[in-house]
């Protein structure tokens, strides 16, 4: 049943009505999650009674959700939940209907136009709301049939890059990240390998640095950027607390001028661990090849060539080590 209310959480309702046909049944509240073992968490079930129940749960932000009647061929539907909204649910035969709250108004309304893709694209580029940004951004990642892509294209990214700085901590995005992640495993891809040059000209293989360590962060970065720069000195907590135990970063800085990069690496910010460039920016071929269109960007490796994590942000980094190095 619902979790009790923590901080920062509202309670949301949803009343299902005109489910007669289904008497004595479940109903079953929730969203995908490929995080979870059947790719599905349930935040509420409820049994129907006289062709109705009422589903409950309590909410930090709106989230894309889902129904569906527990039985062979029951009724399904979307939609957007929102703290502290009563929303409800109409059945009518094997077909039931969301309704409820503004930003069901506005995602409901896109998915109701033929030109979806294009509406979505619309919201979660253009629109004033954030949050009705990353919802629409979810919702972009399934074709027409609902299910998730196999791929994203590079604004989708960026704009998730965006979103990812604007929100902080939120489900949607954690789970369109899980999502990516949980692709990526799927395919059993090793890393890609590459080489760079460093300031002094010297060759570095990404190959080279994974055989001489346990694990190695790839870390895309610019002088520019300024999540960037605030990430360094984690980044240096890191590397002194872990790299006699077998840790390395392999920086990728993405400036476009040398002598920026120069400077931002041995006056501005003293960075010692190993640093690379081919100043293209992003129409680096090393950044192409990781798909990164927004930065900061990481990628922890194993090494064998494995990626065991992404997107270490702030003291997420050490504390992954520590669990990886026994620390």
């Amino acid at each position: 049943m619902a979790a009790s209310p923590v901080a920062g959480t509202t309670e949301t309702t949803v009343t299902a009505v005109g489910l007669d046909a289904y008497e004595g049944e479940v109903i079953e509240f929730g969203y995908a999650d490929p995080r979870q073992a059947g790719g599905f968490e349930v935040l509420d079930l409820a049994l129907i009674q006289n062709g109705e129940a009422t589903l409950r749960a309590t909410l930090a932000a709106p989230l894309d959700a889902e129904f569906v009647v527990v039985t062979d061929k029951g009724p399904r539907a979307s939609g957007i939940v929102e703290p502290g909204v009563s929303h409800e649910l109409n059945a009518d035969g094997s077909a039931m209907t969301f309704s409820g709250g503004n930003y069901q108004a506005l995602i409901g309304r896109v998915d109701a136009n033929d030109a979806v893709e294009e509406r979505l694209r619309d919201v979660y580029r253009d629109h004033d709301d954030p949050l009705a940004r990353v919802l629409a951004l979810r919702r972009a990642w399934k074709d027409r049939s609902g299910a998730w892509r196999e791929t994203e294209d590079s604004e989708q990214m960026a704009v998730l890059a965006e979103l990812d700085q604007a929100l902080g901590d939120n489900l949607s995005i954690d789970l369109i990240n899980a999502l990516i992640d949980s692709r990526d495993e799927a395919s059993a891809k090793a890393i890609r390998d590459f080489t760079a040059f460093n300031l002094a000209g010297e060759e570095v293989r990404l190959r080279d640095v994974l055989r001489e360590n346990r694990y190695t962060l790839v870390e895309f970065w610019a002088s520019w950027c300024g999540p960037c720069i605030a990430e360094i000195p984690y980044l240096q907590e890191a590397y002194e607390r872990f790299r006699k135990s077998g840790f390395e970063i392999l920086a990728v800085n993405l400036d476009d001028d040398p002598e920026n990069w120069r400077v931002a690496s041995e006056e501005d910010y003293d960075i010692n661990w190993l640093n690379v460039s081919d100043n293209q920016a992003f129409g680096s071929p090393v950044a192409k090849l990781y798909r990164v269109v927004a930065i900061p960007a990481n990628f922890l490796v194993s090494t064998e060539g494995k990626t065991v994590a992404r997107r270490l942000r702030g003291t997420n980094l050490s504390e992954t080590l520590a669990g990886l190095l026994d620390h």
